[in-house]
């Protein structure tokens, strides 16, 4: 019991410091505004027209498969189970297209855009792969086109998108948030020029596969052009088997070679020095570009989805 009033007695003072804290959010503290919903809303339906465009390709297959060779032999075999499955994922497909079609995705966000509410089926799919995530000043907006008001101001955590509304009255957005909100697009940009140097630097391993086929002797070489001949078993001469090898050990040297300066590790270690106040290698920051901002983001969103479905 001691134990107890004494752990009270300590925490009171922090308890009373976090009272007297300004209203900034903290460095890594983000609020989640209409407009995060707004792209969480588009991502979802347009992922759903994809997935209802899959449904119908699929049936639409599966219903030809099974009634064209029945049509060259009888009708009586039209009915085929090919046919029943084909039609419900066509209807399956077609019903996607019409509850998140390009009509019913613009009502959605211009009444999110006037009122701050989503509808109840849209809401309670906003989770998982189509969690809201807080997006920066540069992440595209698709409320511009049905708000003439900022709709950018931010709100409590657990008002929207978690309740599905938002209120009509907020607080500007705050300097300090402004602050790290620039320096996510820097970090995401460096993270999608690094992404971008790795595939670059992974193309030179497509050298093994002819190298491979020079090492294993693959030719015509041991074919004969008799047409009595027996095809003749031929090894690859050492110049080839070299050429070969040479060709595969290339592609994957300059690939380790390359891309060692843009591993996660290095990454890592650019980006706790940029958030502790350095700045980046002039080299570095002359090679970034808008478009990596944009991959960045969307590296980083995809990655904290996924942990957040691990937790």
């Amino acid at each position: 019991m001691l134990k107890r009033y004494l752990l009270l007695f300590l925490l009171l003072p922090l308890g009373a410091a976090r009272a007297q804290a300004p209203a900034n959010p903290a460095s890594g503290t983000f609020y989640l505004t209409r407009q995060d919903s707004a792209r969480a809303v588009h991502e979802l339906f347009k992922s759903r027209r994809g997935g209802g465009f899959g449904w119908l390709a699929f049936g639409a297959a599966g219903m030809a498969a099974s009634i064209i060779p029945a049509q060259q032999a009888t009708s009586a075999g039209v009915w085929t189970p090919g046919v029943v499955i084909g039609s419900a994922m066509a209807v399956l497909g077609t019903k996607k297209f019409i509850q998140f079609g390009w009509g019913r995705e613009r009502r959605v966000l211009r009444n999110l855009a006037a009122t701050g509410h989503l509808p109840t089926d849209v809401q309670r799919r906003l989770h998982g792969n189509f969690a809201p995530l807080h997006g920066t000043a540069s992440a595209p907006n698709p409320l511009l086109a049905y708000s003439k008001a900022p709709v950018n101001a931010p709100v409590a955590n657990d008002a929207a998108p978690a309740s599905g509304t938002a209120p009509a009255t907020t607080p500007v957005q705050v300097p300090a948030q402004t602050l790290a909100d620039a320096r996510q697009d820097t970090l995401d940009a460096v993270q999608g020029l690094f992404n971008a140097k790795r595939l670059a630097g992974q193309l030179p391993i497509l050298l093994a596969l002819p190298g491979l086929r020079l090492m294993t002797g693959a030719t015509k070489t041991g074919v004969s052009s008799s047409p009595y001949g027996q095809t003749q078993s031929a090894d690859p001469p050492a110049g080839q088997i070299a050429l070969g090898l040479a060709l595969m050990t290339g592609g994957v040297v300059y690939m380790f070679v390359h891309n060692a300066p843009y591993s996660d590790a290095k990454f890592k270690l650019l980006h706790d020095d940029y958030l502790a106040g350095h700045p980046l290698p002039p080299a570095l920051r002359a090679q970034l570009k808008p478009k990596h901002i944009e991959a960045g983001r969307t590296y980083r969103e995809k990655m904290e989805r996924r942990a957040s479905r691990r937790r």
